[in-house]
């Protein structure tokens, strides 16, 4: 697929200096320094001022401030080039994506009394469809998906191969589920009765809302009696795993490696950033940050709107204050030798 870059200033709304031909084109996207005169390119920090320079992309995609005097190359001017990027990458690719292969394959087993418009819903190779199950219209099922009886699955929804989906589970709207993630299995819960470790029950089911995208090979565990909840545009990246009873809030951001404990909550717009780990039945208030490998044993404030509040280290405190302690331990040599120094001048005599 090809277009023109006139029409990508059009659909942009967006001037264009060093303007080509009305009928340049470009068919690729790539980074100012890769890019070759067909690629597509943006521009969005000083440190990349000399590849921008130097770039030989078709056109490059700036912020609208920019004051620079760049000659050799189209200039896109936009308020937010690397969304922008985004929005053309959307219009070039979007056939890369899972394919709408209208229809239940041939392979795929279906249970009883399952809802299923097969004219608007694509079910892949191999996917076991569990009976009572709702599948929206749009959505894709990919190869190999297992999903459980009574499952409520949203419009527009992508499970790419190998999910599983287990019993009573609830997903909206325009949901992407990644390769190998698995919804709604049991929880971690073992009660020790004095010579052996009992398991839990666990009846309850996992909601997740809206607009949300979980990584592959992500486990999101049911309640042991209630839901566990993912809110509405929230984004989980690979390797997560969510305990039961988990509530986590609107539009969070959960990087790769991070482990919830049972029947924590997590307030809305809160990002954690890789390999946090927190305890169980705590709560991290909205708009909080939590740096890389952070370890939470006591709940957090959060921070407010536009000002959210930073956390680090195990165990978890203020980042400005941690941080701070981070530095004490490198001092210890320098304090030992000073300390040695006054010993010295004291056993002499000379203090």
């Amino acid at each position: 697929m090809q277009i023109k870059i006139s029409e990508i200033a059009s659909k942009l709304g967006a001037d264009v200096i060093n303007a080509p031909s009305e009928e340049a084109f470009i068919n690729g996207l790539a980074a100012l320094a890769e890019a070759g005169p067909q690629d597509l390119s943006f521009f969005h920090h000083e440190k990349y001022l000399n590849d921008l320079r130097t770039t030989e992309a078709g056109a490059v995609l700036v912020p609208e401030g920019l004051n620079e005097v760049i000659e050799q190359v189209p200039l896109i001017k936009v308020k937010s080039p690397s969304l922008a990027f985004n929005e053309i990458a959307k219009e070039l690719y979007e056939s890369d994506g899972e394919q709408k292969n209208l229809g239940v394959h041939e392979t795929a087993v279906i249970g009883d009394d399952v809802k299923i418009d097969s004219n608007f819903v694509s079910i892949g190779p191999h996917v076991v469809v569990g009976s009572g199950t709702k599948i929206g219209k749009g959505s894709v099922i990919s190869a190999g998906v297992r999903i459980g009886s009574e499952v409520n699955i949203g419009e527009d929804c992508t499970l790419f191969p190998n999910v599983v989906v287990y019993n009573n589970s609830m997903i909206s709207n325009r949901v992407i589920i990644h390769g190998g993630s698995v919804i709604g299995s049991d929880g971690f819960g073992y009660e020790f009765d004095g010579s052996t470790h009992q398991k839990i029950v666990h009846f309850g089911h996992v909601e997740i809302g809206s607009d949300v995208e979980i990584g592959a090979n992500c486990t999101i565990d049911r309640g042991r009696f209630g839901k566990t909840l993912i809110g509405e545009g929230t984004k989980i990246d690979n390797l997560c795993q969510v305990g039961h009873n988990v509530i986590i809030g609107k539009h969070c951001i959960i990087v790769a490696d991070t482990a919830i404990g049972g029947s924590s909550k997590i307030g809305d717009y809160v990002t954690m950033a890789a390999q946090v780990g927190i305890a169980g039945h705590l709560e991290v208030g909205a708009h909080s940050v939590l740096v890389a490998r952070t370890g939470v044993t006591k709940s957090l404030p959060g921070g407010e709107p536009g000002k959210p509040a930073f956390y680090s280290s195990f165990p978890a405190g203020p980042h400005e204050v941690k941080r701070k302690e981070m530095v004490y331990p490198r001092k210890i040599p320098k304090v030992l030798s000073r300390l040695k120094s006054i010993e010295d001048r004291l056993s002499e005599g000379g203090i």
